[in-house]
């Protein structure tokens, strides 16, 4: 018997992952992504301890870890550099947790899983952009802008949030969502060689002052990933698109004058950028759990739940997307089970009741937890950027108390985050 075909859309982070899960199943995964070849992206992706577990479920915890710094440190200050928390917590996560938390650079871990993906002989079409689905019975055909057009089981999108699947699908339910929302919040994120101010600690740095905040990591042993947070009217594509030449050195010098009176380290972290991107944080309305899936087709990480950077973990929920979706799939690999058992599966499960069966009780159970950190997110943004002297003094306060009793309230947030999802 053949195994089923499994439509995949998307190969930043999770596309690659489910399909490499699946294949392990006994599915056929075709993965489909719309850049025509995958390169130079974004700046850097924090994989804390919950997406590090899950990740070495295909093998590649090791290679991750093998290119950065596992983290040590949390440290909080004030723009000037006057601190206001400091814990070694991340230090006990990889012990506590299995595995630690740690920066790499998005271009390295989206090569990683597409090698990945190759080795593991699943077909990557590169260059193909989704422009329709239709659904049957026990079917689905995903159309593309090439005009071509593949037949499989059942279609995950991955494709993030500008979601041609998700679009696809709410449009079929009669909703055109439209583009996504400006937050009114930009971010400019840039990679540097690590000052040597910073070079002893593999912490993972927060400044904040008026309206602007500074984060910084380490994505590997001698360099450093930095975001700035700003409020900002004037809304600015998500583009990723870095800045070049002569527009390197304007945002250089606005960077610094913007920075001026910050602690030294994050200026000369921006004279040292090796590139600069800068982008605007958007939003999409909450989907509830039934707008999730469809009869042939679900949508996982930031396609179903797209949130703002500020907890770091939008690929990481991705990952605990993807490996409940897949173990909530019948194992059709071979000596799994009798091949009676595999049609039967194929027919009763993911023929004829796969939607009820798999995708609604998926997005019940991700829906949830999601949802929450969505919005915790979106708060914590909101917070870190706050505006005037009377503000900013609360939150500097709010940030300082966090670091408590032996920093317990950072503690009750990490078990949430870091315990999924398996022990």
């Amino acid at each position: 018997m053949a195994p089923p075909t499994v439509l995949i859309i998307g190969c930043g982070v999770a596309g690659p992952f489910l399909a490499i899960l699946l294949k392990r199943k006994g599915y056929q995964p075709i993965v489909f992504e719309k850049v025509r070849e995958l390169g130079n992206a974004g700046a850097s992706l924090m994989i804390m301890s919950n997406g590090l577990k899950v990740f070495d479920l295909i093998g590649v915890a090791d290679a991750i870890k093998a290119e950065s710094l596992p983290l040590t440190t949390l440290w909080d200050a004030k723009a000037s550099g006057e601190v206001l928390g400091q814990s070694n917590l991340p230090s006990t996560f990889a012990d506590t947790y299995r595995q630690p938390a740690t920066g790499i650079r998005r271009t390295t871990l989206n090569l990683l899983l597409k090698r990945k993906v190759l080795e593991e002989g699943i077909e990557l079409r590169e260059g193909w952009a989704l422009v329709d689905i239709q659904e049957h019975e026990d079917s689905v055909t995903a159309t593309f802008s090439n005009g071509q057009s593949v037949t499989g089981l059942f279609l995950v999108g991955c494709d993030g949030i500008k979601s041609a699947s998700r679009a696809i699908l709410q449009r079929q339910r009669g909703v055109e969502e439209g583009l996504p929302s400006y937050t009114g919040l930009t971010q400019t994120a840039f990679l540097s060689e690590t000052p040597a101010t910073l070079e002893a600690t593999a912490a993972m740095r927060n400044w904040y002052g008026d309206g602007v905040h500074v984060i910084a990591y380490p994505v590997g042993p001698k360099t450093t990933s930095w975001a700035l947070t700003q409020r900002e009217t004037q809304e600015r594509e998500e583009t990723w698109r870095p800045f070049t030449g002569d527009e390197m050195d304007t945002q250089r010098e606005a960077l610094c004058k913007l920075l001026d009176g910050w602690d030294a380290s994050i200026a000369q972290g921006v004279r040292a950028a090796e590139r600069i991107i800068k982008f605007g944080l958007f939003d999409r309305e909450e989907l509830r759990p039934e707008e999730w899936f469809s009869r042939r087709c679900v949508l996982v990480g930031d396609a179903a739940h797209p949130t703002s950077p500020h907890l770091g973990q939008g690929a990481n929920q991705a990952m605990e997307d993807c490996y409940h979706l897949s173990t909530m799939l019948p194992d059709l690999s071979p000596g799994s089970q009798h091949e009676d058992d595999i049609n039967k599966s194929l027919e009763d499960v993911l023929r004829n009741n796969l939607a009820e069966s798999v995708f609604r009780p998926f997005a019940e159970k991700r829906q949830p937890r999601t949802s929450t950190l969505v919005k915790g997110a979106r708060a914590l943004g909101e917070m870190r950027v706050a505006v005037g002297s009377d503000k900013g003094r609360e939150r500097d306060e709010a940030v300082s108390r966090s670091y408590e009793g032996d920093a317990a309230a950072i503690v009750a947030k990490f078990e949430n985050l870091l315990r999924q999802p398996f022990n």
